[in-house]
């Protein structure tokens, strides 16, 4: 049997990917199975699919520059159709506007032309056109990865008309398919629940050491990690020694930001960003939330149980209540309750037999995921539907395991090493750091242990290259997994860890930290106008009252203010830094200031943290600023921050005075309107000597600073400028010019620029005729953090009308 999946973009992330690629794996045991992408963005998928599976992608969207794409637009725009909307994908999807009328031709052709016995629609809109355009010989089968009540209503209706001509229609959850067949009956149409694959991890863990609330998914509206960081706020207090970690990527992280910081929770909650393994992640947790409003199915549920961690989550509609057992393998709360969600966290982490035996009973419920589970039931589909006969024995596929990564490597946490193991060893290994290389060979087994202490690594980031027949080539295929994260302060004598990591571009990395004398940073906090770093001496043995921080500036050494920092005889320090008298002086200056904790006899130790296993703080944790105030309404802002190698220092920066943006007014100006003419009205006038600008962060001419003029008025204080805009010519003879900036204000002193928030900005549109038959709106408004965003779009009116008409 032939077996093909028709996907939107096979080449992103997200639940239908990894289900799909789930499913298409298992199949792929004893069938031919085919995995059709309309859209192709990138040359090779995020999720790995499996070399027995084809992947055929319809329209290639990739930028490449100098090809047929003028001025490095996607290929596809080389076609007039491109331009065109659908009329087989319905414009009422939510992935319409995407869609063309050459997407339809693309989709129509392979339709018409494929010898699959079976096509299966991954989203509505696919599901329809398979619907109106598939042939009679063909099995059709849509699949449901949303709800029914998630879609809007002129969705259902297109839905309603045409999902008769469907054999199947596939739900995730049986609430779902009951759902569908009360409000959509679909005669002739056999409609079923069958749930999402989850294949087993590579290891598992039973979180009896960590004390750490894993979360993952989108940083989404529907998620509800704000309640979810709420209610640990709510019972961290009880529970010193715990932490949230939160992974994901997501339109809402700078809002998460913001209510961490208002919370004053930077040290217990992290925000972590995406994460290529989850299943990595889920190991380093004692157990799981998801706090959604709502969950289809409930993907990240099965993973974290698959993983051995039992989850703590709201029970919304539909997903988690089939998939948990209350009370046995998780715990379900009532949707979008704070209280409801605290009182689950505080059950598992004030009781760790419970903890212990719900993540025994979640490893062994979660098995009915498993891809051979589950593809069972697809197999019965597809065979009732194609009259294929399957005999007993083939409903059962066959174990296929999947195969271990080319390197895994396991960071001990009980001596700080790291250990590779190939499955093709190198002849050698290379570590290298700028000029510096240490070379080291695989045992008998084929096992690099690299030891921090005996190989007297420097405390940096050390690429990893595998080394045959002369040439190095870097290790991307890789395997991380981390034994006894997070360390305890009380059982560390002193600071040798590896710790092993992903670099931006998917290359083994190793970070190395070492310290001879080191004090773990525990909790910063930044109030009533002093920085408080408080923390633990690795090895400390006794007292001393006359211990202080020194902050050294790193570009003069020889500038260095000192405080107050006892320490007591567990080794706890408490340091009390002033900012005004970091900066007294210096005020203007941009500057970065390095820590360390002096003993009393001159003995210096880093200070920093790294025991919780996890490298890259300075991009996970974000304290606020002190503004210290000078002459004239100038200052600085002192921040505390992490250095690359995570060890805590401060940053300095030159501060504007605060003066609020009460509007921004944007017009294209000149004979081509091809310039953007700014007028920023501010709510007061501000103080003389001092200098503005407009920063482009993104788009065209990114890094360039346009400065802005004061404009005397009556009330308030005018700012005006002009930023350069692309001509029409350098975007070729398209129907449509769209460009977009994301721009910054800055004022400051003597050039020493800061940055001006403008969230309150009102969002406003500019139309404007500009030469021709096209029309000019330029569009502004706020940015999270307080940048502007401006969009500027040339529309050709009569191809706007023809495209509205039709």
């Amino acid at each position: 049997m032939k077996i093909a999946y028709l996907i939107n973009d096979m080449y992103g992330i997200g639940g239908t990917v990894r289900t799909v690629a789930n499913q298409a794996a298992a199949l792929s045991a004893r069938h031919e199975v085919e995995i059709v992408s309309v859209f192709r963005h990138r040359a090779e998928p995020v999720l790995p699919v499996p070399a027995q599976v084809r992947l055929r992608p319809l329209v290639d969207v990739r930028q490449h520059s100098g090809t047929t794409g003028i001025g490095g637009r996607p290929l596809y725009e080389g076609s007039e159709r491109a331009g065109l909307p659908p009329l087989l994908f319905p414009p009422e999807d939510a992935r319409g506007s995407t869609h063309s009328r050459l997407t339809d031709d693309r989709i129509e052709e392979y339709l018409a032309t494929t010898d699959a016995d079976v096509v299966v629609g991954t989203r509505p809109g696919l599901n329809i056109a398979i619907a109106r355009a598939a042939p009679s010989r063909v099995v059709k089968v849509g699949q449901e990865h949303l709800t029914y009540d998630q879609h809007s209503l002129p969705l259902r209706r297109v839905m309603e008309l045409e999902y008769p001509h469907l054999d199947a229609f596939v739900t995730v959850t049986e609430a779902d398919a009951r759902t569908y067949a009360d409000r959509m009956p679909l005669p002739g149409v056999e409609v079923l629940s069958i749930p999402n694959a989850v294949p087993a991890p590579p290891f598992t863990t039973n979180g009896h050491d960590s004390r750490t609330i894993v979360a993952a998914g989108r940083l989404a509206p529907s998620k509800r990690h704000d309640l979810l960081v709420q209610a640990f706020s709510m019972v961290c207090d009880d529970f010193p020694s715990w932490t949230l970690r939160i992974y994901g990527r997501g339109g809402l992280r700078d809002t998460l930001v913001r209510l961490v910081g208002s919370l004053g929770l930077q040290d217990r909650v992290w925000l972590m960003g995406p994460h290529p393994r989850v299943e990595e992640a889920w190991a380093q947790g004692a157990f799981a939330a998801v706090t959604s409003s709502e969950e289809p199915f409930g993907m990240t549920i099965v993973e974290a149980m698959r993983s051995g961690l039992p989850v703590v989550s709201t029970d919304c509609p539909h997903g988690p209540a089939a998939i948990i057992r209350d009370g046995e393998d998780g715990i379900l709360v009532p949707n979008r309750s704070v209280q409801g969600i605290a009182h689950g966290l505080e059950e598992l982490m004030a009781d760790d037999g419970l903890r212990h035996r719900m993540s025994r009973a979640a490893l062994a419920d979660s098995a009915r995921f498993d891809p051979a589970n589950v593809v069972r039931e697809h197999e019965r589909l597809f065979a009732r539907l194609t009259g294929e006969r399957l005999s007993a024995a083939s409903l059962v596929p066959a174990a296929r395991p999947e195969p271990p990564a080319p390197c895994r490597v396991r960071a001990r946490a009980s001596d700080g090493a790291a250990v590779l193991s190939f499955a093709h060893p190198p002849e050698q290994l290379v570590l290298v750091r700028d000029r510096e290389r240490v070379t080291l060979a695989p045992d008998e087994d084929g096992k690099v242990v690299v030891d921090p202490e005996a190989e007297r690594l420097s405390t940096c980031t050390w690429d990893v290259l595998r080394v045959d027949g002369g040439g190095e080539a870097p290790i991307l295929d890789v395997e991380i997994r981390q034994e006894g994260y997070p360390l305890s302060a009380d059982h560390v004598e002193n600071l040798s860890l590896v710790l092993p990591a992903r670099s931006s571009r998917g290359r083994l990395v190793l970070h190395v930290r070492r310290s001879r004398r080191h004090a773990e940073v525990e909790h910063v906090e930044v109030a009533d106008g002093l920085i408080t770093v408080q923390g633990r001496v690795l090895g400390h043995t006794g007292a001393d009252a006359r211990a202080r921080l020194a902050v050294r500036n790193r570009t003069a050494p020889r500038i260095v203010r000192e405080f107050s920092a006892p320490v007591a005889a567990s080794g706890r320090f408490t340091g009390v830094i002033d900012p005004e008298a970091v900066v007294r002086g210096r005020h203007g200056e941009s500057e970065k200031w390095e820590l360390r904790l002096v003993s009393s006899d001159g003995s210096e130790c880093t200070v920093g943290r790294h025991l919780s296993g996890v490298a890259g703080y300075r991009r996970i944790i974000e304290y606020p600023a002190h503004h210290v105030t000078a002459r004239r309404g100038y200052g600085s802002r002192v921040r505390p921050y992490y250095t690359v190698n995570d060890r805590l220092g401060l940053r300095t920066a030159p501060a504007a005075p605060t003066l609020g943006v009460d509007e921004v007014r944007v017009h294209a100006v000149g004979r081509h309107r091809d310039r953007l003419r700014f007028d920023v009205r501010l709510d007061t006038a501000p103080p003389e000597g001092m200098e503005c600008a407009v920063e482009v962060v993104r788009g065209s001419g990114a890094g360039q600073r346009f400065p802005l003029h004061e404009v005397t008025t009556s009330s308030g204080g005018r700012l005006v400028g002009t930023l350069p805009l692309l001509n029409r010519a350098e975007y070729g003879a398209t129907s449509i010019l769209k460009a977009v900036w994301q721009l910054r204000l800055l004022m400051g002193p003597e050039g020493a620029l800061g940055r001006v928030g403008a969230r309150s900005v009102p969002q406003r549109t500019i139309r404007r005729w500009s030469r021709g038959p096209f029309v000019r709106s330029v569009t502004v408004g706020p940015q999270g953090g307080g940048d502007l965003q401006v969009t500027v779009a040339d529309v050709h009116m009569v191809e706007a009308v023809n495209r509205h008409l039709r």
